[in-house]
C-alpha cells in the first residue's frame, strides 16, 4: 500500500470512528460526556494533522548548478522558470496537485518600506532627500529623489568586492518594479493566484529581480509527475548567492526539511561555495539527511568512461565532508526532455536525438535516475513519513480501544439485573479513586517538571548567549575587533572624495561582510542550539511519561478487571507507547523559531557613532590638517579615518550586545518555553485521557439501565450495532500497523 493508500485509510478510519461516536451518543441516552468530547477531538485532530502533514525536501546548490531543471523533470514540464535572479529572496515551493495553480504572496508596504530603508544605509547622509520624513516607495516625490541619488552614485559604490552592492540591487530593483505592483501590494500582505493558462504568469514574478524583490512567498501546484500529495519540493536558488537574507531564507527552509537533495554541476565539480554551505548545513545538523546529485550536460563530457572519472572525483571529493554519501549522477535536462518529448520545438527535439544516439550514457542516465527515484521513495516515506502514520495509528488504536472497553463496560451494567449492577457500581466507584489520585499525581509532576524544565532551559540560554563565554557574541565581537583595513587603499580616495565618504565606503564594506558572517556562522550556531534543546525536551518529557503509561496501564487493567467481575482484561489495540513527534506539537500550537533574517537586524537603524558624530570627525581631520602637529596630510587622513573606523566598531559592538539580549529573550519565551509548555500539555492530556473510559457518571448510567426492559434491549442493541462495526475498524487498524511496521535493516 502506497503512502498516499495508507494516510488516507486513516483519515477514512479517523472519520468512521467519529460517525460511531455519534452513533452511541443518539443510541444511549444522556451518557456523552468529557470521555465522547475528548475521542472526537483525536479524532479530527488526527484527520487535520494528516491533511496539513506535508514532507518538506530542499533542491540547493550554487548558481547555475540545474536546480530549476532538476523540479521541472520531477514534474514532467516546464514549470519553473530557469535561470531566477540569484540577488533575490525567495524559495520557489512546488506540490503535486490536482490543478495548476501559482499562488503568490506579497509582502505588505511596511516590510516593503522597512527593507528598502534599511538599503537606503548604502547612502552616507540623506542629503539627497529634500523630506525629513521617513522614506515612502509610494510617494512620487521620495521614487524620483532616489532615482537621481542613484544616478549620481558613484560607480566604486555600487560594487562590493567586484560583485553588486546588495542595497543597490534592490534599490533599483524595487523602482523598477513598482509599477508592475503599486495595485497588488496593500497594508497587509496580499495573495495573487494564477490558474489554467494564466500559470505561467508567475514566471514574470519569480525570474525577475525587479519583481521577485516584492514577494513574500511563492507556491506552485502542479497537476502532472508521480510525486505524492503530501511532498513539498522547494527551490531555494543559488546557495552562494551574495544576498545574506537570500541565505537566511533558504536556512529557514533546510532547517524545517525531511530530505535535501544537493546539486552539483559536472561541469564545474565540487567549488568552495558548495564547501561553505555544506559546512553550513552540517552546523545546521542536516548533513545526515543530505543527498548528492551530480548534474551532467552530455555536451560536456566526451564519453562514459570521462562522466564516470568526474563522477568518481566529486565522490571522492563529498566522502571528505560527509561520511558515505549517497551519490547519482544524471541529466536532469535529458530526464525532462524525455518526458515532454512530444511538445518540444525542432530545436530541442534535435538536442534529445542527439543525446539518445549516445547510448551508453543515455542508458546511464536513465539508470542512475531510477535508482534514485527508488531510493528518495524509501527515504522520504519509510523515514520520516511512516513515522507520522504511526503516531496517529497509534492515537486512533486507543481511541478506538477505550471506546471499545466503555461499550463492554456498559453492556454489562445494562445486562445486569438490579443486584448485579449495583455490585458492579460499587467495585467501580473504588477504582474511580484510585485512578483520581494516578490523574492528580501525573498532573502536579508535569506541571514540577515543566517548572525545573525552564529553569534548565533559561540557564542554557543565558549561557549561549553570553556576552563575554558564550557561543555567539563573543565571535561576533571577535570578528568585528579582529576585521581588517587597509588603509593605505582609502589614502587617494580620502584626497578625491573627501572623509565622510571615504568613512562611509568602509562601513558599507564592513557592515555587508559582517551580514555574511552571521548568515554564514551564527545563524547555523543558533539553529544547533535549538535543535539540541528541542531534542533535550523531548526527551525529558519521554523520560517522565514511560513509567505514568506503565502505571495508567496497570491502572486500566486493574479496572477492568474489577469492573468485569474477574474476567480477563482485553488491553488489545492498546500501544505500549507513544512518541512524542515535535513537528505536529509545533504546527498544532504555531510555535516557530525566531526567523533567521533576525539575526541580520543588529543593524536597523546603525548610523555608527561615526555618523552620528561626524562632526567631531571631520573637526578634527581640518585641524590636524591645519595645524599638521608634524605629520604630513596623509598621516592627518589616515589618523582621522582610524579614529572612524574605532568609533564605527565600539557602535556596532553596542548594537550587538542590545540586539541579542532581545533576540536571546524571544529564543528563550516564545520559543523555547512555548514548547515545553506545549509537550507538557500533549503528554498530560495522553496520560489523564485514558481514564477518560472510567470517569463517566455510572449512577446515571445505573439510573437508565433501571427503566424498563424495552429501553434497555433497544439500548443494547445499539451496544452491540457500534461493537460490531467498531471491531471491523480494530481490524483495519491492525492491518495498517503491519503495513507501518519498518522494514528491518540490512
Amino acid at each position: 500500500m502506497t503512502e498516499q493508500a495508507l494516510k488516507k485509510e486513516l483519515i477514512d478510519i479517523s472519520a468512521s470512528l467519529c460517525g460511531l461516536l455519534e452513533k452511541a451518543e443518539k443510541g444511549i441516552p444522556d451518557v456523552s460526556g468529557d470521555a465522547f468530547a475528548d475521542w472526537n477531538r483525536t479524532c479530527e485532530r488526527c484527520r487535520k494533522r494528516l491533511d496539513d502533514d506535508l514532507l518538506r525536501t530542499g533542491v540547493v546548490g550554487t548558481i547555475k548548478s540545474g536546480k530549476s531543471t532538476f523540479i521541472n523533470a520531477v514534474f514532467e514540464g516546464d514549470y519553473l522558470k530557469r535561470g531566477a535572479g540569484v540577488i533575490t529572496s525567495i524559495v520557489t515551493r512546488v506540490r503535486r496537485s490536482d490543478r495548476l495553480r501559482a499562488t503568490l504572496t506579497f509582502k505588505s508596504w511596511q516590510e516593503i518600506n522597512s527593507e528598502v530603508r534599511h538599503a537606503l544605509g548604502m547612502f552616507a547622509s540623506n542629503g539627497w532627500r529634500n523630506s525629513g520624513e521617513p522614506f515612502d516607495i509610494r510617494k512620487d516625490s521620495d521614487r524620483a529623489e532616489l532615482a537621481r541619488a542613484l544616478k549620481n552614485l558613484e560607480s566604486r559604490h555600487l560594487l562590493n568586492h567586484d560583485t553588486r552592492s546588495v542595497g543597490n540591487v534592490l534599490l533599483n530593483a524595487g523602482l523598477k518594479g513598482y509599477p508592475r505592483v503599486k495595485n497588488i501590494v496593500s497594508e497587509r500582505p496580499e495573495t495573487v493566484v494564477f490558474t489554467g493558462k494564466r500559470f505561467y504568469e508567475h514566471q514574470d514574478f519569480a525570474g525577475s529581480e525587479d519583481l521577485s524583490v516584492f514577494l513574500k512567498d511563492l507556491c506552485l501546484e502542479i497537476d502532472s509527475g508521480s510525486l505524492a500529495a503530501n511532498i513539498e519540493i522547494a527551490d531555494c536558488q543559488g546557495s552562494d548567492s551574495p544576498n545574506p537574507l537570500h541565505l537566511a531564507m533558504i536556512q529557514n527552509y533546510l532547517r524545517s526539511s525531511d530530505l535535501i537533495i544537493y546539486l552539483i554541476s559536472s561541469r564545474t565539480g565540487i567549488r568552495q561555495a558548495d564547501l561553505n554551505f555544506m559546512s553550513i548545513i552540517r552546523q545546521i545538523g542536516g548533513m545526515g539527511n543530505v543527498v548528492f546529485v551530480v548534474n551532467f550536460d552530455f555536451n560536456e563530457h566526451e564519453n562514459l568512461t570521462d562522466l564516470e572519472r568526474v563522477s568518481r572525483k566529486i565522490k571522492e571529493d563529498l566522502s571528505l565532508v560527509t561520511e558515505s554519501p549517497a551519490v547519482y549522477t544524471f541529466s536532469s535536462l535529458y530526464a525532462l526532455f524525455g518526458s515532454i518529448a512530444g511538445r518540444l520545438p525542432e530545436k530541442d527535439r534535435a538536442r534529445l536525438s542527439q543525446w539518445e544516439s549516445e547510448e551508453e550514457m543515455a542508458e546511464f542516465s536513465r539508470k542512475e535516475r531510477s535508482r534514485f527515484q527508488a531510493d528518495f521513495r524509501r527515504m522520504i516515506t519509510e523515514q520520516r513519513y511512516s513515522l507520522l502514520l504511526r503516531n496517529h495509528l497509534q492515537r486512533l488504536q486507543t481511541t478506538a480501544g477505550d471506546f471499545r472497553h466503555w461499550l463492554m463496560l456498559n453492556r454489562e451494567i445494562f445486562s445486569a439485573d438490579a443486584e448485579g449492577a449495583d455490585s458492579l457500581m460499587k467495585r467501580i466507584k473504588q477504582q474511580q479513586k484510585k485512578t483520581e489520585k494516578i490523574r492528580s499525581m501525573i498532573k502536579s509532576t508535569i506541571l514540577g517538571a515543566s517548572q525545573q524544565l525552564k529553569k534548565e532551559m533559561k540557564s542554557a540560554v543565558d549561557r549561549f548567549f553570553d556576552i563575554r563565554h558564550g557561543e555567539v557574541v563573543p565571535g561576533i565581537m571577535d570578528f568585528i575587533s579582529g576585521y581588517s583595513i587597509s588603509y593605505e587603499r582609502y589614502r587617494s580616495s580620502v584626497a578625491e572624495d573627501g572623509f565622510a565618504d571615504t568613512l562611509f565606503a568602509v562601513f558599507q564594506d564592513f557592515r555587508e561582510q559582517l551580514d555574511r558572517y552571521m548568515a554564514e556562522t551564527v545563524n547555523p550556531k543558533l539553529f544547533r542550539f535549538a535543535r539540541e534543546n528541542e531534542e533535550y525536551i523531548k526527551d525529558y518529557f519521554e523520560s517522565i511519561a514511560r513509567p505514568y503509561e506503565t502505571m495508567v496501564r496497570e491502572a486500566l487493567m486493574e479496572f477492568q478487571k474489577e469492573a468485569r467481575d474477574d474476567k480477563e482484561p482485553d488491553m488489545e489495540g492498546r500501544p505500549e507507547h507513544t512518541p512524542i513527534c515535535l513537528d505536529s506539537v509545533k504546527k498544532a500550537h504555531d510555535i516557530e523559531i525566531p526567523d533567521a533574517a533576525a539575526t541580520l537586524a543588529y543593524s536597523r537603524g546603525l548610523k555608527t557613532e561615526a555618523f552620528m558624530k561626524l562632526g567631531y570627525f571631520r573637526f578634527l581631520y581640518g585641524v590636524r590638517r591645519l595645524l599638521k602637529r608634524g605629520d604630513s596630510s596623509a598621516s592627518a587622513d589616515i589618523s582621522a579615518l582610524k579614529s572612524g573606523v574605532a568609533g564605527m566598531k565600539r557602535e556596532t559592538r553596542d548594537s550587538i550586545v542590545f540586539h541579542f539580549k532581545n533576540y536571546r529573550e524571544n529564543l528563550k519565551f516564545q520559543y523555547l518555553f512555548s514548547i515545553v509548555d506545549s509537550v507538557a500539555s500533549e503528554i498530560n492530556n495522553w496520560l489523564v485521557y485514558r481514564f477518560q473510559t472510567y470517569s463517566t457518571d455510572f449512577d446515571r448510567i445505573s439510573e437508565i439501565a433501571g427503566r424498563d426492559r424495552a429501553d434497555r434491549e433497544k439500548v443494547l442493541e445499539t451496544i452491540d450495532s457500534v461493537l460490531a462495526d467498531l471491531d471491523g475498524l480494530v481490524m483495519r487498524l491492525e492491518k495498517l500497523q503491519s503495513e507501518l511496521r519498518p522494514s528491518p535493516v540490512g
